[in-house]
């Protein structure tokens, strides 16, 4: 069973040298990233929390982001606290919001920082339980808030940092994808920001992490030459805080949260496939790859050999001109976040 993230008034983890000894060490095979800065979204739990970690303890600075200013503090002291260093720095953040979103790439431009790992983790899972959304809610933009806050924010916070990527490469940008893109039902191409979704269940979930496994393929397409490389991976089936916000009254909602009681790896372990992705000299020149455990029809074969490229199950992902076709009509319904920003 996955170590608890820390949530209480102490600053310490009591249980990190047992919760550092779960990563895969010698797989991901990490060098010291000393003068490395790193940003990851969602990182106050969950997976989120364990990748801040992970790069904190390999000397990254790390810009830890959550929308709950309070949980995205205390995460940042324990991790500190726990390493004895100043590593992870906060940065509220609500990536669901353009508004937001434009707001937090003012200020972390602000401060003249580097930036060579961007990671987009930020996420919700059938939104329910002690979610703040709702199912079938939309974002200020009008766009679904599955597909709003796990695939239209990342992406518009992907396209306003990309001259800082730049500037400081050789830079990787990670996506979070999933294996139940298979659930996705392919790209709804006459609804992309998903108006006519009256529920967000687990097909658009799927959705929204396929568009993110296509959108990294695309994205590492249109870098080329730019020495910053797009990568996307998947954590398998982790037992992930996340669940506790998913609507469990939906039957794969209950399904997918029974999975995990029973099959679910530490947070830990799920982590080591993104870090892989976000750091490792393995994958140098290999952007687009998809990181992470098989991907089929048996969702627990999922935490198996969590190291290689992965072909998806849907079949839009395996056509680099469908992700490209996905990432410029995007590109277009993300427009109004990208005015006026330098």
């Amino acid at each position: 069973m996955a170590s608890k993230v820390h949530t209480s008034t102490a600053t310490a983890l009591p249980d990190i040298d047992e919760r550092l000894s779960r990563y895969e060490w010698e797989r991901m095979n990490i060098p010291d990233l000393t003068g490395k800065t790193a940003l990851v979204t969602g990182g106050n739990d969950g997976l989120g929390f364990e990748i801040c970690l992970g790069l904190a303890k390999k000397n990254a600075h790390v810009f830890l982001t959550a929308r709950n200013p309070e949980k995205g503090k205390e995460a940042t002291e324990a991790i500190n606290s726990s390493l004895g260093t100043n590593n992870v720095e906060f940065m509220p953040l609500d990536v669901g919001s353009f508004e937001e979103v434009r707001a937090f790439v003012k200020e972390f431009k602000a401060k003249k920082q580097p930036l060579n790992i961007l990671i987009n983790n930020a996420g919700i899972h059938v939104p329910g339980g002690d979610a703040p959304e709702e199912s079938g809610q939309h974002t200020p933009e009008g766009f679904e808030v599955t597909l709003g806050t796990n695939y239209f924010g990342p992406l518009l916070l992907t396209q306003l940092l990309l001259p800082i990527l730049k500037e400081n490469a050789p830079a990787r940008i990670v996506n979070q994808g999933s294996p139940i893109e298979q659930l996705s039902g392919g790209v709804y191409w006459d609804d992309l920001k998903g108006e006519n979704k009256h529920s967000s269940d687990m097909q658009v979930y799927g959705t929204s992490k396929l568009y993110n496994i296509m959108v990294a393929k695309a994205l590492n397409e249109r870098l080329k030459g730019t020495g910053v490389e797009a990568f996307s991976a998947h954590p398998g089936i982790s037992s992930s805080s996340i669940f506790n916000k998913t609507d469990k009254t939906k039957p794969l909602g209950a399904a997918v949260s029974a999975l995990n009681v029973f099959a679910g790896q530490p947070v830990e372990r799920g982590a080591s496939p993104l870090l892989y992705a976000a750091a490792s000299p393995d994958l140098d020149g290999k952007g687009g790859a998809f990181i992470g455990g098989p991907v089929g029809a048996l969702a627990v074969i999922a935490n198996l050999d969590q190291f290689k490229d992965r072909e998806t199950f849907t079949s839009d992902a395996k056509h680099l001109e469908d992700c490209l076709r996905l990432y410029d009509e995007s590109l277009k319904l993300i427009q109004p976040g990208l005015k006026g920003m330098d």
